[in-house]
């Protein structure tokens, strides 16, 4: 039996044809497949494709996207536009906080499923609860207060989890991204997420920098689940009422209602880049997100700030 075959197979019958789903074994890229898709077959309808092995996925600037096979999740969403309809610059902000959002509802669902005891809504409170019993709360009502904060987002478009680092601050790393490809006719949403793998399941290099849910959550997550909330999210969000209804360059209403979300949820102040810039590689400090445009304010050590449009200036220190 294959899970993620099933929830496919699941999703497709919920939206009884209103965007069509294919899971594949393997494939190179899952975007590569939804453009191939579209070309071949001329569709008209939303289209999203995931699998459970994707050896040659893509990040930003082309790098490439590792997945382990079977524990993580890798799925492309392409989205037909009619002419002269432009996704807004702001899209991979808004996409960011969505995955974010499905991540953390799955999260808290999970742990208070693994309660070690279900008496949260007891008449009697504290004052009749044993000592067990109130440190067992104590904890269940820590675990609800970390699953709020323990999905994070970082300009342009990646997805951070935290784990309490030995000071018992939160650390927060990488665990997911989204790539966009805007197309003529046609908008490619690529997601990535290290889900049920181990930072150690990884080359050094690459576990050095990364995290995954499972790290940070100590359990293993229903991955098929997660997928699911995920796709019903975002089709809700940006299929239902009209392909990027709210979405687009002209309207982007319902990316400017996330704005409270992202403000939450953003920790790409502090982070440290080389901005090439005019022929020159200057490191800089990243200060905030300019939520109305979708670009990254930086600040270089004598002071001097600069606005940022693109990643493509920008290198990690």
């Amino acid at each position: 039996m294959n899970k993620l075959l099933d929830a496919t197979a699941s999703l497709a019958a919920r939206l009884d044809g209103r965007m069509l789903l294919q899971y594949v074994e393997s494939c190179p890229s899952t975007s590569d497949l939804v453009k191939e898709q579209f070309a071949v077959r001329g569709l008209t309808e939303p289209l999203l494709v995931c699998t459970d092995a994707q050896p040659e996925g893509r990040g930003t600037r082309g790098r490439s996207w590792s997945m382990q096979p079977g524990q993580d999740i890798a799925f492309s969403l392409g989205l037909p536009l009619t002419s002269g309809l432009e996704p807004s610059p702001r899209l991979p902000l808004a996409l960011s906080v969505l995955l974010g959002q499905s991540i953390s509802n799955l999260v808290r669902e999970q742990w208070r499923a693994a309660r070690l005891y279900q008496q949260e809504d007891d008449p009697g409170g504290d004052e009749q609860a044993t000592t067990g019993e109130r440190v067992t709360r104590a904890i269940n009502e820590a675990r609800d207060s970390l699953a709020s904060r323990i999905c994070a987002v970082k300009w342009p478009n990646d997805l951070l989890m935290a784990r309490r680092g030995l000071d018992g601050e939160l650390q927060y790393r990488k665990c997911g991204g989204i790539l966009t490809e805007h197309l003529p006719g046609l908008l490619v949403i690529g997601i990535g997420l290290n889900v049920n793998s181990t930072a150690a399941d990884f080359a050094a290099e690459l576990a050095a920098r990364l995290t995954t849910v499972r790290d940070c959550c100590g359990i293993q997550l229903d991955r098929e689940a997660l997928f699911s909330g995920i796709v019903m999210r975002l089709y809700g969000k940006m299929v239902f009422n009209g392909i990027l209804q709210g979405y687009s360059a002209a309207d982007d209403s319902a990316i400017r209602e996330l704005e409270p979300d992202w403000r939450e949820l953003d920790r790409s102040a502090g982070q440290r880049w080389l901005l090439n810039r005019e022929g020159k590689t200057i490191p800089v400090t990243a200060t905030h997100v300019d939520f109305a445009s979708g670009h990254l304010y930086v600040q270089d050590e004598a002071g001097n700030q600069y606005e940022i449009e693109s990643y493509s200036e920008l290198e990690s220190q």
